[in-house]
Parts: structure tokens; C-alpha cells; sequence
């Protein structure tokens, strides 16, 4: 190992012992989901007071993913009680981002349940034939998959500037890589990108924090082993406001 590649690894080590970020993971459970679990794709909770979110041209929106807090041990600035659903277009090629405007949300949605009613019936949802309307070639999830929620602390580094007579373009790419832990499912925390980060663009640099990361694994994939992500500022998430979110997703 030469002095500089040396003084690199030092340089992670450093970092990770005075940064940190807490964040929640996703597991993916072996068993079957209900309509009222946090989960991946499947069928919705949903109720007949609601319109179901549909794409610009009308089509039904498929569920990608769904957290009930209710059943989850979170901490602010997440909510304490209610559903959280993430619904995007699985008849669209790109999964219902618009690269030109991700927080416009005429081809995904994020809808949040203040009250979950749990008189809602599995059979009264299907008649609302949501999975007919799920295109399976552009949707990442293949199947239905009940998932749990995990806090976790890990020191990493997001954000910051290097000194360019410190750190080349591609050294800083390197110990982002060395510092972040892929693609992995995930709540709060720092975000991973196979490309780059959309929030470099100042009109989305208020979207603070990381809503939900969907990584590529078995039974479900982003394009090319790619990752999803959504992002919303920390005072609409304090606010119960998800009218405003930034979804991203990218692969190599």
C-alpha cells in the first residue's frame, strides 16, 4: 500500500468515526402479507371514500411499497400511527419519474392514511382490480413481500465538499463508496446512488431528507441493478405534508 493510498483509508476511518447517521432497514419477512402490513407491491390498502391514484392518462397506479406505523417503533420525525404508501406507474418505461420534474406527481404518488381502517376487507380491494392494471415488465417488484422496520446507527458521510488539491472527482466518488452501504432498503439515513444525486440540482436541494430506498435484490429490480429512492423536505415530513416529494431511481 503506497503513502497516499494509506492516507485514503485513514481519511474513511476519520470520517466514519465523526459522522453518524441513524436510519431504519427494511427486512424483507418470509411470510405472507395482509392488506394492512408493511410491505412491497401486492394489493393496497385503500378505502371507497378515496379516489384511487391514477397515472396522467387515467391508468391505475401500482403499490410499490406501503409502511404501516401503526405497527412500527419509529421516532420523529416519522409519523407515530397511520399508512404510508408509495404508488408509481408500472405502464411507463422510466416507472413513472419525470426526469425534468421529480417531485410532479402525475405518474407516481405518495398518499399518507392519518386512520387506518381496519374494517377494510381484502375482497372489497379486489374488486378495485389494481394487479390487472399492474404492467409486471415495468414494475421493480416481482410479487408481494410482507417487510419490518430496524433502526440502525452507521457512521457515514454525505454531502460535503472535498478540497480538489485533497481529493480528485473520482478519489470523492470512491470514498462515497466506501462510506455508504449500496443499495440497501432503507428508511432516514444516507442515501445510495448508482449515478448521481438529483439534489445537486439547487431547485431539489431542500429535499433533506430520505423518505424511503428501495434497493435492487431478489425479486425486485430498478433497470440495471439499479436503486429507488424518495426524498421529501424535513419540514413537510414534520407537517404530514407528501404532496411534495422527489423520486429518483437510476441503475449503472
Amino acid at each position: 500500500m503506497d503513502n497516499k493510498t494509506e492516507q485514503f483509508e485513514q481519511l474513511v476511518e476519520v470520517i466514519k468515526r465523526l459522522s453518524k447517521q441513524e436510519d431504519y432497514s427494511i427486512k424483507i419477512e418470509e411470510e405472507k402479507p395482509d392488506i394492512f402490513d408493511s410491505k412491497y407491491g401486492g394489493i393496497p390498502y385503500w378505502t371507497t371514500d378515496k379516489e384511487y391514484p391514477k397515472n396522467s392518462k387515467g391508468e391505475k397506479l401500482a403499490l410499490l411499497a406501503q409502511i404501516n406505523f401503526d405497527k412500527c417503533d419509529v421516532e420523529e420525525p416519522l409519523p407515530k400511527n397511520g399508512l404510508l404508501q408509495f404508488f408509481i406507474d408500472s405502464n411507463d418505461v422510466l416507472m413513472g419519474v419525470n426526469y425534468n420534474d421529480q417531485i410532479s406527481q402525475n405518474n407516481f404518488r405518495v398518499v399518507y392514511h392519518e386512520k387506518i381502517d381496519y374494517n377494510v376487507t381484502k375482497e372489497s380491494l379486489e374488486k378495485m382490480d389494481v394487479l390487472n392494471s399492474i404492467n409486471k415488465e415495468y414494475h421493480p417488484v416481482y410479487g408481494e413481500f410482507k417487510i419490518s422496520l430496524n433502526k440502525k446507527s452507521y457512521k457515514e458521510v454525505y454531502g460535503k465538499e472535498f478540497d480538489k488539491d485533497r481529493l480528485s472527482y473520482e478519489e470523492a466518488n470512491l470514498l462515497c463508496d466506501k462510506l455508504s452501504l449500496k443499495g440497501r432498503h432503507k428508511i432516514l439515513g444516507y442515501p445510495y446512488f448508482t449515478q448521481d444525486d438529483p439534489r445537486i440540482d439547487e431547485k431539489y436541494s431542500n429535499y433533506d431528507i430520505l423518505l424511503l430506498q428501495i434497493g435492487s435484490s431478489r425479486n425486485i429490480l430498478w433497470g440495471d441493478c439499479g436503486v429507488g429512492n424518495f426524498f421529501i423536505n424535513k419540514e413537510s415530513l414534520i407537517n404530514r405534508d407528501f404532496s411534495k416529494v422527489l423520486y429518483n431511481w437510476d441503475c449503472c
